[in-house]
């Protein structure tokens, strides 16, 4: 078995691409992805967007890394499927989780956060 790069695992892998554009498709962003893992998290920012705003976009990045790396490992090690439908809607899951759990002020349902995530994060004060 071949050494897997943290490029092709993260970014090139076409499992894996599928899930950013599932993730981009939801947040409602057109995207060019990079395949340096520093500038693909940087692009999970907004200009001139409030600091709690990027922080919650970060922590989409984060919750989408987290779930590949879990599916990945699961794929190696149990001889799982991955599934780049369960990899994103358990990453929306965990974001969101996090999200209302840190931020007193994030209200919104996880029904919300699914179907308007933009909104729940600029309602964040």
């Amino acid at each position: 078995m071949a050494v897997e790069s943290t490029k092709h695992m993260f970014f090139y892998c076409r499992i894996v691409w599928l899930v950013w554009n599932q993730c981009y498709t939801w947040l409602g962003i057109a995207s060019v992805d990079h395949v340096v893992p520093t500038a693909h998290f940087l692009h999970f920012n907004l200009l001139n967007a409030p600091v709690q705003v990027n922080v919650v976009w970060n922590c989409v990045w984060i919750a989408v890394v987290s779930e590949l790396w879990k599916h990945r490992n699961k794929h190696i090690f149990q001889g799982g499927v991955i599934d780049p439908l369960e990899v994103f809607t358990l990453a929306q899951l965990k974001a969101w989780s996090w999200v209302t759990s840190k931020t007193v002020s994030a209200s919104f349902t996880y029904f919300e956060w699914c179907i308007d995530p933009r909104a729940c994060m600029f309602s964040i004060k």
